[in-house]
């Protein structure tokens, strides 16, 4: 059967490749001879998957290393792993393991930012995407190891680093960010970037109620403009996801970000303030009324700071934006479960129950208008 592999027309192992695209079998063909060699490799590493471990990052170093390979990678991804639900542990978890284990945690971290500052090696480098989950794989061992949130956090914070210090001479123009902690302020690594050469951002946040878990705080929640670049003229799309659950910050500060080319904002599961404010997510989507055409809001609410308090109702904020947002061209929205939500001490984030019939007839009436003055000028609503 290899022989025959061989001895293929080269239009023929060409199709061949093409048709490929799980990393092992391309590798397989790549090592058969030159031809094979030579069509497979741009397609074998224009994309590294570089697992949660000290062998993987190795590998990722060597890759980086070799100029004939590095120079056909266009994305790295990290730590993927498909149809696994993110889930902090608590916080004594992780306390009695072994010294053997923090020491594979520091020698993990240590070669994970020496492989992403190297980035800059990459030449033709677009996309980067870090995924963090509170496990790594111990090469001692070859078991999972659970981490307690210090060691997840401080990895987080490593990993961030050692890509930020990359891209001050990279030519990466997309980050993807999933299972972030923010912190309450941003990072000295990332305000002081202010050449980013991103064109797309997309952040996604361990919900408020995921974080209250083991912190056995409501409090802990920081900035969603902890990790955005500073203020440029590059950025084109940002997404801000909570995909676990509502995601609210009182320390949340977006006054200082505006991106005069910003044209896409998405927002999943983000709660908006009771009172808006220069800081706030409404007033952040106003400041940029003369370039933004597509916004997406997925399960959305907006904050009340207690129940005997009037709340700050969508269809003020649909008014606002449908009377500002003038170079909107589309517009998704998924109300979701609840648009309203309160505080609770126990419970976290819960829907406002006492909202009446009438608020709500106005939020629709209001948004439905919003849509038609879109769709008026012939463009997409969903």
């Amino acid at each position: 059967m290899l022989h025959i592999m061989r001895d293929l027309p080269i239009e023929l192992i060409n199709a061949i490749v093409q048709d490929i695209s799980a990393t092992v079998d391309l590798l397989h063909l790549r090592s058969l001879n030159r031809s094979y060699r030579k069509l497979v490799t741009p397609r074998a590493f224009s994309k590294l998957h570089i697992k949660n471990s000290i062998q993987s990052a190795q590998n990722f170093r060597q890759i980086i290393a070799t100029a004939s390979l590095a120079i056909h990678v266009r994305e790295v991804v990290y730590d993927s792993r498909d149809n696994e639900c993110f889930r902090l542990l608590p916080d004594n978890v992780g306390k009695s393991l072994s010294i053997h284990s923090a020491d594979a945690v520091s020698e993990l971290e240590e070669v994970l930012t020496n492989a992403f500052c190297g980035i800059t090696a990459l030449p033709r480098i677009e996309s980067v995407i870090l995924n963090f989950w509170p496990s790594f794989l111990c090469r001692e061992s070859g078991r999972e190891v659970c981490e307690n949130p210090f060691w997840f956090i401080n990895r987080q914070l490593t990993l961030l680093h050692a890509i930020h210090h990359g891209m001050k001479t990279s030519r990466m123009t997309t980050l993807s960010l999933n299972n972030v902690i923010l912190p309450t302020t941003s990072y000295d690594f990332v305000s002081s970037l202010t050449d980013s050469p991103l064109s797309h951002i997309s952040v996604s946040v361990v919900s408020n109620a995921e974080v209250s878990t083991w912190s056995a705080s409501n409090n802990i929640n920081g900035s969603l403009g902890a990790l955005l670049p500073p203020s440029n003229p590059t950025l084109k799309s940002i997404v801000l996801r909570s995909p676990q659950g509502a995601y609210h910050s009182l320390a949340t500060r977006l006054s200082s970000f505006y991106y005069p080319s910003l044209e896409s904002l998405v927002l999943e599961n983000i709660i908006f303030d009771h009172t808006p404010s220069f800081d706030g997510v409404e007033e952040f989507v106003l400041r940029h009324r003369d370039t933004l055409q597509r916004l997406e809001l997925q399960s959305c609410a907006c904050y009340v700071s207690d129940s005997g308090t009037n709340v700050r109702q969508w269809s003020t904020i649909w008014q606002r934006w449908a009377a500002e947002l003038t170079s909107l061209t589309e517009l998704v929205v998924n109300s979701g479960d609840c648009r309203y939500v309160l505080l609770d001490a126990d419970r976290g984030y819960i829907p406002h129950g006492e909202v009446s019939t009438l608020v709500y007839e106005d939020d629709t009436s209001s948004l439905q208008v919003f849509k038609e003055s879109i769709a008026a000028g012939q463009v997409a609503v969903v």
